[in-house]
């Protein structure tokens, strides 16, 4: 299952699972990720998924903006609509979440390199 992870700092402090087929995100109480931040719009922006018409058990996941003012970014590029993939970086306004869709990663995780 697919996950939103909430960064502050590059450190995640959130995780909310992406297990509906839509997913509301803004200020307002009723949405299914409150972000309790004035820059984010009380319907800011939502997440569907919708499965792929030609891989069967395959998952597109789409962002969209509802007419917020502050936008809504996918790796720094201002999106209306957009399709997701693992390690995406989503911007609601000021807030910072990834996109975590394989479970095989791990944000937390470092690695030394040695030469």
């Amino acid at each position: 299952m697919a996950e939103l992870h909430l960064l502050v700092d590059d450190v995640v402090v959130n995780i909310f699972p992406l297990d509906k087929t839509m997913i509301t995100i803004g200020r307002g109480l009723d949405n299914d990720i409150v972000i309790d931040e004035e820059s984010v719009s009380t319907e800011h922006a939502r997440i569907e998924l919708i499965p792929n018409e030609f891989m069967d058990g395959l998952i597109d996941i789409f962002i969209e903006d509802q007419g917020s003012t502050n936008g809504t970014f996918v790796n720094d590029q201002e999106v209306k609509r957009q399709q997701l993939h693992n390690l995406d970086n989503v911007r609601i306004a000021w807030t910072d979440f990834k996109l975590v869709s394989n479970k095989d990663v791990r944000l937390a995780k470092t690695s030394v390199i040695a030469r």
